[in-house]
């Protein structure tokens, strides 16, 4: 009988191959182990402040502040000259324009022969004033001589009533003779309005401007005559022009009087200043758009009737400004993830405004704390990253729109 011979290995032998065999797998556990450790790179972003401005975009017209409409203060008059054309600048007072005054030019001429003959009555009713007051004085004093002698018998009754009856006409005469004089003169004073009326209306036969300004209109025509249907000229009080805005609903309950805008001119190099005069009571009820009048800085050349647009800042602060990307928001409820000494830990901010790709933090964050760029991602709380530091545009003095097209090109370049 053959026999297999088979050799058992040892219990140190088996025990080393058992060693070797768990040293084999142990060695990897701890390399993956340690490569999970190991913290992984995460774009942040540092803290900055920047001025926030939140726009309201405006269309509108340029219009005269305080529009000043002529009108002739003689109707049916013939204009004969014009002395102001579109354009021009005038000061208070200045001609306008002339009207034919030729009638009322002979109407001056017969009231003034009129007044001369009202001087001449006057001077003859006086006359007769002062006849009458002698005539009195010596028709009394008669009746006091006959008085006194009929007392004594000297003078008959029949003489005393005839000087009492001649000092009555006396008295009498003396009355219409003052009554002519007083009447003189109403017919005179009477005249003498008439002659101011006519040389009222001579003057006004120069229309005149009444205020300084800037011509904006001029309707009046040579040879057209005069009528209330329509001003002659139009003018720009002290030339002051603004820009009267259209705003939508929703802007325009944000606005208040005072807020500074921005409005640029057709063919003006540059924008201008400005800022909310005052704004309409009301929105339009068919258009749901309401009215504003903007006050313009250096408005020196502007034509009234030009169009504008612009913007007007409802809003202008200096806040934390951060990558909309770094906010995550849920339920009204927002955070960041803020990074510190590589640790990451959530916070709830106080959010502001939304504009673009940029979102205002008011609170629950500083100046120069690590705000990791993508919020809502795969971290946790306590979690160790590797900080990769990215700068963004939110540097102080830098536009919003400027800030919003740099910022979604730097979001797109670390994605």
């Amino acid at each position: 009988m053959k026999h297999r011979l088979t050799s058992k290995p040892s219990k140190a032998m088996r025990a080393g191959m058992v060693a070797s065999f768990l040293g084999a797998l142990i060695v990897p556990l701890f390399s993956v182990e340690a490569v999970a450790q190991e913290p992984r790179p995460v774009t942040v972003v540092a803290a900055r402040q920047s001025v926030v401005v939140d726009r309201i975009a405006v269309v509108g017209t340029l219009i005269a502040r305080e529009e000043i409409r002529v009108n002739p203060l003689v109707q049916g008059r013939e204009i004969r000259q014009i002395l102001a054309e579109v354009g021009a600048f005038v000061e208070k007072g200045q001609a306008l324009a002339i009207l034919d005054d030729t009638d009322t030019v002979m109407l001056l001429e017969r009231n003034t022969v009129q007044g001369r003959r009202a001087e001449a009555a006057i001077a003859q009713e006086r006359s007769r004033v002062e006849a009458s007051l002698i005539t009195e004085r010596e028709a009394r004093t008669l009746l006091e001589r006959s008085r006194s002698l009929q007392g004594k018998g000297v003078v008959s009754q029949q003489v005393l009533d005839e000087h009492e009856n001649a000092y009555a006409r006396a008295l009498s005469q003396l009355e219409l003779a003052r009554q002519s004089l007083a009447l003189a003169e109403a017919d005179r004073a009477l005249i003498e309005r008439e002659g101011l009326e006519i040389r009222l209306t001579i003057e006004r036969s120069t229309v005149r401007a009444p205020a300084s300004g800037l011509v904006l209109t001029r309707n009046a025509r040579i040879g057209a005559m005069t009528s209330s249907g329509e001003p002659m000229f139009i003018i720009a009080e002290d030339g002051d022009i603004e820009m009267e805005a259209r705003v939508s609903e929703t802007g325009f309950v944000r606005l208040r009087e005072g807020m500074p805008a921005e409005i640029h001119v057709a063919g003006r190099p540059g924008p201008l200043e400005g800022r909310v005069r005052l704004s309409a009571a009301q929105l339009d009820p068919e258009t749901r758009m309401g009215t504003v009048r903007i006050d313009l800085t250096g408005d020196e050349g502007l034509v009234a009737g030009a169009f504008g647009r612009g913007t007007i800042d409802a809003v202008r602060r200096r806040n934390i400004l951060l990558p909309g990307s770094a906010v995550e928001s849920r339920r009204g409820i927002h955070n960041v993830y803020v990074v510190n000494d590589g640790i990451v830990s959530p916070r709830t901010v106080t959010a502001g405004l939304q504009q673009g790709n940029l979102r205002e933090v008011l609170d629950g964050l500083t100046e120069g704390e690590l705000v990791v760029l993508k919020a809502g991602g795969f971290l946790k709380a306590e979690e160790r990253i590797e900080p990769v530091v990215a700068g963004y545009p939110a540097s102080s003095g830098r536009e919003l729109s400027t800030l919003q097209s740099s910022l979604a090109e730097i979001t797109g370049a670390t994605r």
